[in-house]
């Protein structure tokens, strides 16, 4: 037996029932059967999505990471949700009620500012000055947690924008609001639980309360630190789990696969401490680091989760085993935005 401890990132008083909600519902989860919020829901009645408001974001990390131990799409979920609650802390609003308990869903469809910001796409959302706020028109290609009535924030470009303004906002809308158009995308390999879907803006009217920010560079410096420490502690958390199922057969097949564990592992551990000490200090975390942390644990979530395949045999192969879960997965984390072509994209241009 190789040896290995799935430690957690940072201990809390709850985090047994956490982990013990997402192993006891990951299966209905995974079929689509059971609605991620109904145990994000739960640990929102214990305060556990609104950790780290302020200061150190080390112990909501902690509560994504296990999560995501038993059941990533539960972990994802928490992430979006999470994600946004930071974007309403970043310029300094309230949040909408019941956001900080889960009773209100949140999504984040931020990726079309991300890609802007970097030169890998452009807004698709466009808005133009109507009485009392703007009219969007757009599409957004992918979003997730997309439950009725829940929260979205999205960046649009403003095509009147007055001389001398800039033209990007971040604003904030709900779904099932008149002019909001979505079609839910299933049959995933993975993650059909996480309300992910197609967005279509109409003439919809976004009143001038609802505009969050008119700095989309001032907003993304501030949010990016906790969007990419939540993401890499979902991916870490599905390499944790796959690396100590593998852990008890890494010596089969006469041990050709314990120097693959033990490189495996030693990143794991790697990236365990970048995680920690990035996620301790988020508004000073250096964005290279972020990007790169975020793209090297998703290399190793792939690259665990298909040596426990590799180490398990047959069994792992099946679509309803844990194992065979984790690997599926795992498969979405390249697509993720940011996916692996920006986050590469991106990492090239610092280092040039």
């Amino acid at each position: 037996m190789t040896d290995f401890q799935l430690e957690p990132l940072y201990d809390y008083p709850q985090r047994q029932n956490v982990i013990s909600l997402a192993a006891e519902h990951a299966t209905a989860v995974d079929q689509d059967e059971r609605n991620p919020f109904e145990t994000l829901k739960e640990l929102g009645a214990e305060g556990l999505l609104t950790l780290g408001r302020e200061g150190s974001i080390l112990p909501q990390a902690a509560v994504v990471f296990d999560l995501a131990t038993e059941c990533t799409a539960t972990a994802f979920s928490l992430w979006a949700h999470r994600s946004t609650i930071a974007f309403f802390d970043a310029v300094g609003r309230e949040l909408p009620e019941g956001l900080a308990t889960g009773e209100l869903t949140a999504s984040t469809a931020m990726a079309p500012a991300f890609k802007d910001a970097s030169g890998v796409g452009e807004l698709q959302v466009h808005a133009t000055h109507v009485e009392g706020g703007l009219e969007l028109n757009g599409i957004i290609s992918w979003a997730s947690n997309l439950h009725e009535g829940g929260v979205i924030v999205l960046p649009v470009a403003v095509d009147d924008a007055p001389a001398g303004e800039t033209a990007k906002y971040i604003v904030t809308t709900r779904v099932g609001t008149e002019g909001l158009n979505i079609k839910h995308q299933k049959g995933l390999l993975a993650l059909d639980a996480t309300e992910s879907g197609f967005m279509k803006f109409e003439n919809l009217f976004v009143p001038q309360s609802d505009i969050l920010s008119q700095d989309v560079p001032g907003f993304l410096a501030k949010i990016t630190a906790p969007f990419l420490t939540l993401q890499s502690s979902f991916c870490l958390g599905l390499a944790g789990a796959a690396l100590n199922s593998a852990a008890d057969h890494a010596e089969v097949s006469q041990g050709v696969f314990i120097d693959e564990f033990e490189r495996a592992a030693a990143e794991y551990r790697r990236l365990r401490q970048e995680l920690t000490e990035l996620a301790e200090s988020p508004a000073t975390a250096d964005r290279t680091r972020l990007l790169q942390m975020r793209l090297d644990v998703s290399h190793l979530a792939t690259d665990a989760t298909k040596l426990e395949l590799s180490v398990i045999g047959g069994r792992a192969y099946a679509v309803k085993s844990p194992s065979g879960r984790r690997l599926r997965e795992s498969l979405f984390l390249p697509v993720q935005s940011p996916t692996e072509g920006h986050l590469r994209y991106e990492l090239s241009r610092a280092k040039s």
